[in-house]
């Protein structure tokens, strides 16, 4: 929760809504109204800072605050998730219930880059798990607690700031019309509160008479007086004033977005748990980012590359441990790996494999000698398109290819490659020389994209740009039956991309999984399988192939693609 004023923010999707009630006129527009030197309805020790009209019901206050307190970086970009460790419910119908999560005794698993040295994970007091109490004396209002939870605060960077635990109550009066959200850090000082808090005891988002106001509790200490006028005598620009103007903002503009029925458009962590994924997200940016990004020779932005991916490193960490690859018995190759990034950091995390592009980086340079040597320049031509038919194969094992030519205009003549040449080619990569346990990697892999389902090993792919099995640029056309990633809008360019390649896999008898990863970049759906359904485990090859032919007749045909990849070679590499 860095409360500092973002210079862009996400807009809700705005949409006409009758009011149930009958509430203020509409406020939009309005700026917040300022309260500092005035007393708060929640009792002398609080210090009002900031209040504003609303139109919208204490119901939808609720719910987008609920919201915010499992997801606090809406609030801030400082802050990357919250762990829900304790939650206790108060349901004046149905009783109490109490959820303990099994984080409540661990310290988040993450290391640093210098682990062992004097760069270490800031954490404070985590072993403070109780509910933290407020003062509410003189409070103008009878609230109750109906929420109580414990959450752990995981800042972006937990070798900078510090991790702590919080206790968010979500309060109400009898009638429900009044609703009171409480921050409290298990912080003892305003010293040690961290940077992206408040230095406060307690923050209170008070919804009441169709108005939202922020207030301040002072640290429980006999000056409290003296630290509730030194809030009061602040500057507007002041850290503090600027935070519950943010608070405040957020505030409403989601509970705005809840009565208007805003749902989010993407589902994320759908495979791999949001713990796993940005502990080790956390731990490889502690690692790596800094040289990286110091060292990048790529007209690149070095930023996105480098975040994104060590953010996709970090998913397919993850994914390859939850679907249990052990390291020593399976290899990846990432197939179009461009400027090499991903293949380096899975090297260094003492994964096997390699890194094939069409055309070298000047980026593969700056790798580790080990690094460089699987980094390799080759273009990738599917052995289906040069080897025999399956069925001429079995009657004639002798025939070794298909007898094809392919022209290459090269220096104003052209140059005929045979498919024999080809499968020979130091300089094509068939496949079939990867061992049955290997990965494929299709990270914005273009031309590829499409292809990679249809080559028999289990696949991550993160489409990009739409290209159909020949090479060619192509918009594929929307579903009919739309079933494409949770949320993920059908009628798109790049939903009908992902869609397509999530078919291709299907027909090709793949057990899909899908994800909206957590990554910088708007192409960021990944369709991936480890298995086959079981109709088409275990059958042979043969038929295998034959089913592969027939989805690319299907597709129209793979007709040019030798031709589009002996091109590639000659081209200058794509940024993106």
């Amino acid at each position: 929760m860095r409360f500092v004023q973002k210079k862009r923010s996400t807009k809700l999707i705005q949409l006409m809504s009758p009011s149930i009630a009958m509430p203020p006129k509409s406020t939009k527009g309005k700026e917040p109204t300022l309260l500092i030197n005035g007393e708060s309805v929640l009792g002398e020790r609080w210090c009002p800072i900031y209040e504003k009209d609303t139109n919208f019901e204490s119901s939808h206050f609720e719910q987008a605050m609920l919201n915010i307190i499992k997801q606090p970086n809406i609030n801030s970009t400082v802050i990357l998730r919250a762990d829900i460790l304790k939650e206790r419910v108060f349901d004046p119908n149905e009783g109490e219930t109490t959820f303990i999560s099994k984080l409540i005794n661990t310290v988040p698993d993450v290391e640093s880059k210098d682990q062992g040295s004097d760069v270490v994970l800031l954490h404070r007091d985590l072993q403070d798990v109780n509910i933290r109490e407020i003062n509410l004396d003189g409070c103008q209002l009878y609230l109750k607690n109906r929420c109580e939870i414990v959450r752990r605060m995981i800042p972006r960077n937990p070798f900078k700031d510090y991790i702590i635990n919080q206790t968010c109550l979500v309060m109400k009066t009898e009638d429900e019309q009044n609703v009171l959200v409480v921050y409290v850090p298990h912080i003892h000082t305003a010293e040690e509160i961290p940077y992206y808090l408040p230095p406060v005891y307690a923050v209170g988002i008070l919804y009441h008479n169709h108005k939202v106001s922020l207030h301040y509790l002072p640290f429980e200490l006999d000056n409290w007086r003296e630290e509730k006028n030194k809030l009061k005598n602040m500057n507007l620009s002041e850290r503090p004033i600027r935070i519950a103007l943010r608070l405040l903002q957020t505030s409403t503009k989601h509970s705005s977005g809840v009565k208007l029925g805003y749902e989010k458009r993407v589902n994320h962590d759908l495979v791999v748990s949001k713990v796993d994924f940005q502990n080790r997200y956390i731990t490889l940016k502690s690692k790596y980012s800094s040289d990286l990004v110091n060292s990048w020779c790529e007209s690149t932005d070095p930023k996105k590359h480098v975040f994104e991916d060590l953010a996709i490193a970090a998913f397919l960490i993850e994914y390859w441990k939850l679907k249990k690859f052990n390291k020593d018995e399976f290899e990846f190759r990432d197939l179009g790996c461009g400027n090499g990034l991903l293949v380096y950091i899975l090297m260094m995390e003492g994964y096997r494999g390699e890194g094939i592009d069409a055309r070298a980086r000047k980026s593969w340079k700056m790798y580790p000698p080990e690094v460089q040597e699987k980094l390799v320049e080759k273009i990738i031509v599917p052995s289906i398109l040069l080897k025999p038919h399956p069925s001429l194969a079995k009657i004639a094992p002798h025939i070794k290819d298909n007898g094809r030519q392919f022209a290459e205009p090269k220096n104003n003549q052209v140059n005929y490659h045979t498919a024999e040449s080809l499968l020979n080619s130091p300089n094509v990569c068939t496949t079939e020389d990867f061992s049955k346990n290997t990965f494929l990697i299709g990270n914005h892999s273009d031309e590829l994209t499409c292809w990679i389902p249809l080559l028999e090993f289990p696949f991550m792919v993160i489409p990009c740009c739409s290209h159909a099995l020949n090479g060619n640029k192509m918009r594929f056309p929307p579903r009919k039956v739309k079933t494409a990633l949770p949320n993920q809008a059908s009628t798109s360019t790049y939903g009908s991309l992902v869609d397509h390649v999530e078919d291709i896999a299907i027909l090709n008898g793949w057990q899909i999984e899908k994800e909206m990863l957590r990554i910088p970049s708007t192409r960021n759906a990944a369709v991936m399988s480890c298995e086959k359904v079981k109709p088409f485990q275990g059958e042979p090859q043969e038929i295998s192939q034959l089913r592969v032919l027939d989805i690319i007749a299907m597709e129209g045909g793979a007709e040019g693609w030798v031709e589009n990849s002996l091109n590639l070679m000659k081209k200058a590499p794509r940024s993106h």
